[in-house]
């Protein structure tokens, strides 16, 4: 039976970049993707300035620069009174950036593919359990099963790893998340717009200087009237096509046990509306890559208490702001009070989105 040092479920950021870090440090590694790049998730399509380091790490921030893109100069704030806050972003080379998901995603596999991975696409896990000191996998990709030593669930918030393992958390769908690319509005500017909307919110980012990123998030029952709203607010055809998503956040899971590391939002959900997500997903991949190479050298309980750790401080004087941001997008009028406050005080404004925009 083929053994490898660490499998990978899932071929996002999260699940390519942990792959590339630890074929780069010489693991043997597969790459597990249910689906067949490129392809689009629904997503901001936003990479925080923090996305950089790592990106350079890997050795691909030239190309990600290189791929079709939006310059983010600006964050513009609309609320449902429409009312508008601008809060200036980093320029230069640290600067935040919007690009689609089937060119960053793509870039990230290839990156993890040329460094030694063993990519396969197309491939949907179907069964886990416990082999001595490895993991028994099987595919639909192969009737065989493989081993891995080191097992990473890096599968979204819906993980299969965490459900064939029993540990998937309960949550309510709450929200819905729909996302789809459209136009480029004449005008639109250099600027992500969040926009407050009876029953939810809207985030716009350009993509390309031809393509606007448009998502939707509200409950089930405000979703059909904030697509109305979309259709006529954008001149939408009937025909426009939707991405959805559904569950917004759930509760968390301990991100490592039993040389089984969880990344990414398989491990923890956090609030679309900060644009953190991609952020979360590549730092803990390479901080998964990390605690692999250390277990396969025989270090499991040591690389575990500190992956827990390292992965626990990424998100430490972040979570608040998270909170704040989600009670607020939930609550019309938690929604109007904040943003008449920052309109009166906008460098409390300028604080908070410097805390996820350093």
């Amino acid at each position: 039976m083929e053994l490898f040092d660490v499998a990978v479920i899932g071929g996002g950021p999260a699940g390519s970049v942990c792959a590339a870090f630890s074929a780069a440090s010489g693991l043997r590694v597969v790459l597990i993707e249910r689906e067949k790049f490129p392809r689009e998730k629904v997503c901001g399509d936003c990479l925080n300035p923090e996305c950089w380091p790592i990106l350079r790490r890997l050795g691909i921030d030239q190309c990600v620069r290189a791929s079709p893109h939006g310059a983010l100069d600006w964050v513009e704030f609309i609320s449902v009174g429409d009312r508008h806050v601008r809060i200036d972003l980093p320029r230069g080379e640290e600067a935040e950036i919007a690009v689609k998901r089937s060119a960053f995603d793509s870039v990230l596999l290839e990156r993890a593919r040329k460094l030694g991975a063993e990519i396969r696409e197309v491939s949907t896990l179907t069964s886990i359990e416990k082999s001595d000191s490895a993991w028994k996998l099987t595919t639909t990709e192969t009737a065989t099963a493989f081993r891995a030593r080191v097992l990473v669930a890096a599968d979204g918030r819906n993980s299969t790893v965490a459900r064939l393992l029993g540990l998937l958390p309960r949550f309510a769908k709450e929200r819905v998340a729909l996302q789809t690319h459209i136009p480029l509005p004449r005008g639109f500017g250099n600027r992500v717009v969040l926009q407050l909307l009876p029953g939810g919110y809207s985030g716009q980012a350009p993509v390309n200087d031809s393509e606007l990123n448009l998502c939707l998030v509200g409950k089930p029952k405000s979703i059909r009237p904030l697509q109305v709203w979309a259709a006529h607010y954008f001149n939408l055809p009937s025909t426009q096509s939707w991405r959805t998503i559904t569950p917004l956040t759930r509760p968390s899971l301990p991100p490592a046990r039993e040389n089984l590391l969880f990344v990414g939002d398989a491990a923890r959900v956090v609030e679309p509306f900060t644009g953190e997500g991609i952020f979360y997903a590549l730092r803990s991949g390479e901080l998964a890559a990390a605690a692999a190479k250390e277990m396969i050298r025989g270090n499991a309980a040591e690389a575990m208490r500190d992956y827990i750790r390292q992965h626990r401080a990424m998100y430490r004087g972040r979570l608040w702001i998270n909170a704040l941001a989600r009670a607020t997008v939930i609550s019309p009028e938690l929604g109007s009070f904040f943003f008449q406050l920052a309109r009166l005080q906008p460098a409390l404004l300028r604080f908070l989105t410097r805390k996820i925009v350093k």
